[in-house]
Parts: structure tokens; C-alpha cells; sequence
């Protein structure tokens, strides 16, 4: 395959530049403009590698992906099913159980001495069931509070969603970065040894200093592969991660060193007043309203509900309804009856007890993850802040090209009047000051994924 379409198809998909019309980013908020070209090749070939396929496909950007995962991912749609589960529950629990039976009894064939024929002995019994201690009620509140635990648990899927597509996506820049920077270090070494072995057959270069040059550029080639699989694995991984095929183009549109990394304000109150980002009572509000913290939390009150309704259980309900009778004799009763359990070994005091330790066991989950929300908080606000503050001090928040000094250089170098020891050790700085500005940004990045998923921060808050 020749150089130039080996480039055209894999420069696209790893930093493919944003050319949807204005109509179309108005509805991408999460779409911005990528950075310039940083450490640009000088030229020459490149290792032959499988090709990324650029195929026009789905354009993803940062909110797209987030938006896509909370639609699409099979493990959410699955779970949005318990909120149809949880109001039919709780439909059940609101329809008291008006439920009267009747009971009929009659004998027409008896012994009745002086009783003409057709005499009939019967009666009719109609009963229901009436609940004396307020057990709907309780029935009640325990169905809403489940129902809410459940949409609370959704939620909280839903933050964890958001919060793991935002470290796929940001891991699948950063690999795409390190791909294009190992196609740079190959496609670099690629261009000494063509030099070098051209100045060996004019007689300017030695045999060793060539052999070199081809032992660097094998190993870059190496490292391209590498790269490359690499950089295929986590769009795989986001891939799954969405709910789309493996076999589906995705074109990613954002580029990890071009997003609007920003410090975002912890606000403490409702009036929107910024305080104090290190103010440990702020992380302590943001986990306190953390979805799977308020799922605990309604867990406690169905708990509470079924002590309720264990304790209402103590006091037996009671069966009341009228009578009617028409006796051999060819009487007739009209009246009332009742009738009611006795507890004497089944008090309903075991169950109570049973409830309350329930109660006392959700009650102490909620306590810990409420402390597990505020230390997972801020760890992750910690690591973000220092992640943040590393990369404005370093100065390598910045693009920067490739220095005028080096492309001298390397045109010394082509003519024959500096020695390639010289070009290597510029060139191998420059890329590792490029590689420790990747990882600056992958730790900022991977640390912002933490942040909304521990803490819960809105998206836009953090990067744009």
C-alpha cells in the first residue's frame, strides 16, 4: 500500500477535524476546535500497518457519546424496565382489599314434623375483612418508598453511565494522540535511515551509524503496531460501552489536548454562592445528593414502613358483615356478625422484631455509603485539583511546534554537517516532552471521569 493512502485513511480517524454545518453543532454543545498539528513528520514512509477503517460513519463528540451511552446501553435499558415494576406495585398497594365473601347454606330436605311441603332451611352470610391499625397506610408508603429507591438506583446507573463513557471516550483520545505520536517517532526514524543510507553510499555515513538507524526504525514500526491495536481495543471498548456493534464506524471528533479543561466552583448553598473549593462540607453536600446515596436513603424508609405495617399486624383484623337466617320452623333472623383471630402464641412480635433489625441494618448501609460517597469524593476532587494545577504549572497546556533550532538541525544533518547523534537526542526530547504532555492530559482526563462519577458534577462543568 503506498504511503499516501496508508495517511488517508489512518489520519482522519484519529484527529478528524469537525465539519458538520452551523445548524448541526448548535445541537453538539459538547463540540469544539481542535488544536493545531504538533511535531509534524518531515516526510517518508510508513510501516504498513492494518489500516483504521475512515469510512464515513457515526461522528461522536464528548456529550454525543454520553448522551448515546445513557440511550443505547443495554445494561441501563434493561434496569429502566424496575420503574414499570415499581408503579405496578405500588397500584397494588394503594387498592384495598375490598374483597367481601358470602356464604350460603340451605337444606331442603329435613325432618320437620308438622311442616307442610317446601319448607327450606337456609341463611346467607356476608362478610368482610376491615383492618383496624392503618395497615394500608403503611403498605402504601412502603410501595412509594421502593419505587423510589428503584428510580434512584436508575439514576445512579445513570451517573456511573455517564461517568464511565466519559473515561472511554477520553481514554480512546488519548490513545488516538499516542498513535499519531508513534506514526511521528516512525515516520522520523524512517526518514534517518533513508538519509543515512544515502550518505553510505556517497561515502559520508558509516556502516554502523546505519545499521543503527535501521534497528530505530524497526522499532518504531514495532510500536506503531502496537499503537495501533492499542488505540482500535479502546474505541472497541466505548463501542460496547454505547450499545453499537463492533463492526460500527465511529469517528471521533474531539481531540484530548483541544477540550476546555476547567476548575469548576463547588457551590454550598441554593443561592449560588461559590465558596472554598477545599471546604470538606461542600463534598460532604455533593455526596449527600448522590443517586445511589438517596437509594439507601428511601431503602431506609420502605424499612421503616415494614415496621410500621409489622407492628399494625399485631392487632387482628376483623370479619363484620350481616346475617341472614330462616330456621325449620320458619323463623327468620336478620343481624350482625363478627369474628376476629386471638393471638396467644403468634403475637406478631417476632416479625416486629425481625422488621426492626432490617431497619437497622439498611439504616446502618445508608450511614456507609453516605461516608464511602464523602471519602470517594474527595479523593476524587483532590486528584482533579492536582491533575489540573500539574498541567497549568508545567506550561504544557499550550500547543507547541517543533523548535527552529531542531529544523536546522535537521537540515545540517541532511547536508552532511552535524552528526545524527546530535539530531536524535533534540528530536527523542521533543517527542518525550510531547508524551509527558499526553499524559498530563490522560491523568486530567481519567481524574475528570472520577469526578462526575463520585461526585456527580455536571459535565459541562468540568470540560467543553
Amino acid at each position: 500500500m503506498a504511503p499516501e493512502q496508508i495517511a488517508a485513511e489512518v489520519a482522519p480517524v484519529v484527529l478528524a477535524a469537525d465539519v458538520r454545518p452551523p445548524s448541526e453543532l448548535e445541537s453538539f454543545p459538547g463540540s469544539v476546535a481542535l488544536a493545531s498539528a504538533e511535531l509534524q513528520p518531515s516526510g517518508g514512509e510508513f510501516v504498513p500497518t492494518p489500516p483504521i477503517n475512515a469510512a464515513v460513519g457515526m461522528r461522536m463528540d464528548l456529550m454525543g457519546a454520553i448522551s448515546q451511552g445513557l440511550a443505547e446501553n443495554p445494561d441501563l435499558v434493561a434496569l429502566r424496565q424496575n420503574d414499570n415494576v415499581g408503579r405496578g406495585v405500588l397500584g397494588v398497594a394503594q387498592t384495598y382489599p375490598y374483597n367481601p365473601f358470602v356464604q350460603v347454606r340451605a337444606t331442603p330436605y329435613q325432618d320437620a314434623p308438622g311442616e307442610g311441603v317446601g319448607t327450606v332451611y337456609h341463611y346467607v352470610l356476608l362478610m368482610q375483612r376491615i383492618e383496624l391499625a392503618h395497615q394500608q397506610r403503611y403498605r402504601e408508603q412502603n410501595a412509594a418508598s421502593s419505587l423510589s429507591q428503584i428510580r434512584w438506583s436508575i439514576h445512579a446507573a445513570e451517573l456511573q453511565n455517564v461517568g464511565q463513557s466519559a473515561r472511554l471516550y477520553f481514554t480512546a483520545l488519548y490513545q488516538a494522540e499516542l498513535l499519531n505520536q508513534a506514526e511521528i517517532a516512525h515516520d522520523y526514524n524512517l526518514l534517518l535511515k533513508n538519509t543515512l543510507e544515502k550518505q553510505l553510499d556517497a561515502g559520508d555515513a558509516s556502516g554502523a551509524d546505519v545499521e543503527i538507524a535501521r534497528i530505530d526504525a524497526q522499532a518504531t514500526g514495532h510500536q506503531l503496531r502496537l499503537a495501533h491495536a492499542t488505540f482500535e481495543a479502546s474505541v472497541r471498548d466505548l463501542k460496547r460501552q454505547l450499545g453499537l456493534a463492533p463492526s460500527a464506524d465511529l469517528l471521533l471528533t474531539d481531540q484530548l489536548t483541544g477540550l476546555n479543561w476547567q476548575m469548576p466552583l463547588l457551590i454550598a448553598d441554593g443561592e449560588g454562592n461559590p465558596c472554598q473549593r477545599h471546604d470538606p462540607g461542600l463534598i460532604s453536600n455533593w455526596a449527600a445528593s448522590r443517586p445511589d446515596v438517596l437509594a439507601a436513603l428511601a431503602d431506609v424508609d420502605a424499612a421503616r414502613a415494614n415496621v410500621s405495617l409489622a407492628s399494625a399486624a399485631k392487632v387482628p383484623d376483623v370479619q363484620v358483615g350481616p346475617y341472614y337466617q330462616r330456621s325449620r320452623d320458619q323463623s327468620t333472623y336478620l343481624g350482625l356478625q363478627a369474628q376476629m383471630d386471638i393471638p396467644v402464641l403468634n403475637t406478631g412480635r417476632p416479625l416486629e422484631r425481625q422488621r426492626i433489625a432490617e431497619l437497622n441494618q439498611r439504616t446502618a448501609v445508608w450511614q456507609q455509603l453516605y461516608r464511602r460517597a464523602n471519602l470517594e469524593g474527595e479523593a476524587a476532587w483532590q486528584r482533579y485539583q492536582l491533575a489540573y494545577e500539574s498541567l497549568k504549572e508545567s506550561g504544557l497546556d499550550h500547543p507547541f511546534e517543533t523548535p527552529a533550532a531542531l529544523q536546522g538541525l535537521e537540515r545540517q544533518f541532511q547536508a552532511g554537517e552535524v552528526d545524527i547523534t546530535r539530531v536524535a537526542l533534540a528530536r527523542n526530547s521533543i517527542l518525550q516532552r510531547q508524551r509527558i504532555r499526553l499524559d498530563l492530559y490522560n491523568e486530567l482526563a481519567q481524574a475528570a471521569a472520577d469526578v462526575i462519577a463520585t461526585v456527580g458534577l455536571p459535565v459541562e462543568q468540568i470540560v467543553e
